[in-house]
């Protein structure tokens, strides 16, 4: 994300486009399905795919595989994909993986150029701007190895395979499913005279819980967000009973008068309430990740992973985790949260789809998903399998699945983002009114979506 830039973000995050990246709508983002409270089941052997026949005279086929960094809870080559690949080729011993790390910055680019090529990998993790290579005809359609292999779908989040499906067919494997909670400083409760495990529950309580820690002193503030994070900006208006956009996707509907209640919300925490950190201040470095990190900030927004982020900066902080405080909008949009989903796509040039195939199927078994992204501290996007039910603040993304709302999975997307950011972040640093802001970017949006539907 420099005035939180998308460097910024990303870096703490781990999300990039959309994987954020999942991450990183509907009507305005759209809503995941229901996954509410982690079920108690008793454990299951792992789901392993279906052997691959052996390559002639022993050969070893070898895959590329391609991700962008999630680094939350560090090197993720080295602590979560390297051991995982590790006990896949070990089941596998006749397919190797050759896993690389995809800078955010370029990452689309990067793709781009390798399919043009004709050299893409043959496994890569695709967001928000995955349709673009399926319209570009780049990823293969899973349909036909699904149907073969048996795999049973309705182990997915039901709103995942939607994201993944065009046209009809399913073009990639979910596999990640993140999402943003409250987070709290426990030791700023206790000062402000709260109760550290009780976080605010409506917006009303947030509102008066940020006045109290705000009370503590002229450079702790109850509440900080990064002027242009798209993400945890975006879900004011949603909170309030409004959506960005239409079911369709053809009209933007950010002027409503919802969505100027919600942003009104929004500013006056920074102007009338005076709880929110400056957007001025956390426009720069270290931005309100890094305040709300050294205690300076009592509440925040940000993707559950971002938990290992602090945990590991700053081992003595103690944070808190839960949903989002609930807004006007009725269950799930009040408490409407970022949300998103990472897939695993196979490029339509492979040359080795039968191997890449057991790849993909592999790392979404239980197992696999537990070594790799327990390890990364990220949600799965399979309905039966929560990771982190000992963890307090982890376990929140995984419960609160149903409180994620997603962003269209469009190639205009990160257009939008552009502009979203630029107005949120004029409100917040009181350059323009809630009303004119969102005026003017729905007009800009609404060009935009003309010229998708022309294209």
């Amino acid at each position: 994300m420099r005035a939180i830039s998308r460097r910024e973000l990303l870096r703490f995050v781990g999300i990039g486009m959309g994987a954020a990246v999942l991450a990183g709508c509907a009507g305005a983002p759209t809503a995941a399905p229901a996954a509410t409270e982690a079920p108690k089941v008793e454990e299951k052997p792992t789901e392993a795919p279906a052997a691959t026949a052996a390559p002639p005279s022993g050969e070893v086929v070898t895959l590329t595989f391609w991700k962008g960094p999630h680094k939350a809870a560090g090197d993720e080559t080295k602590l979560c994909a390297g051991p995982t690949l590790e006990k896949f080729m070990a089941q596998y011993p006749s397919i190797k993986v050759e896993f690389q790390e995809v800078p955010w910055s370029g990452y689309n680019e990067k793709f781009s150029a390798a399919f043009a090529a004709g050299q893409p990998p043959d496994v890569s993790y695709q967001t928000e701007s995955f349709p673009t290579f399926v319209k570009a005809g780049n990823i293969l359609p899973l349909d036909e190895l699904i149907a073969e292999s048996g795999f049973d779908l309705k182990v997915m989040l039901e709103r995942a395979i939607e994201i993944v499906t065009y046209d009809g067919k399913i073009y990639a494997m979910p596999w990640i499913e993140g999402g943003s909670i409250l987070m709290w400083n426990k030791e700023l409760f206790e000062k402000a005279g709260l109760d550290p495990e009780t976080p605010p529950d409506t917006m009303e309580q947030f509102v008066d819980y940020a006045l109290k820690i705000r009370a503590l002193g002229d450079d702790i503030y109850g509440y900080a967000v990064g002027p242009r994070d798209w993400h945890e900006n975006g879900y004011w208006g949603i909170r309030w009973g409004g959506q960005w956009f239409n079911k369709d996707y053809t009209q933007c509907l950010a002027d409503s008068k919802e969505f100027i209640e919600g942003y009104q919300f929004m500013a006056d925490l920074f102007f009338k309430h005076q709880v929110a950190m400056p957007a001025a201040i956390t426009g720069q470095e270290p931005g309100a990740y890094g305040y709300f990190r050294d205690g300076k900030v009592g509440m925040t927004t940000y993707q559950s992973i971002v938990a290992n982020s602090l945990r590991r900066d700053n081992p003595n902080l103690k944070l808190g985790g839960a949903f989002v405080p609930k807004g006007p909008a009725d269950e799930p949009a009040g408490r409407a949260a970022y949300g998103g989903v990472g897939a695993l796509a196979i490029a339509k040039a492979s040359k080795h789809v039968k191997e890449a195939w057991t790849l993909v199927q592999w790392l979404v078994t239980p197992d696999a998903l537990k070594s790799w992204l327990g390890c990364l501290g990220f949600a799965t996007a399979r309905s039966d399998v929560f990771l982190f039910q000992d963890d307090p603040v982890l376990s929140v993304g995984e419960t609160g699945r149903k409180f994620h709302f997603f962003w269209p999975y469009t190639e205009w997307v990160f257009k939008f983002w552009d502009i979203e950011a630029t107005y949120i972040e004029a409100i917040q640093l009181g350059q323009m009114k809630v009303d004119e802001a969102l005026k003017e970017l729905t007009a800009k949006v609404n060009d935009i979506l003309k010229e998708a539907q022309q294209a």
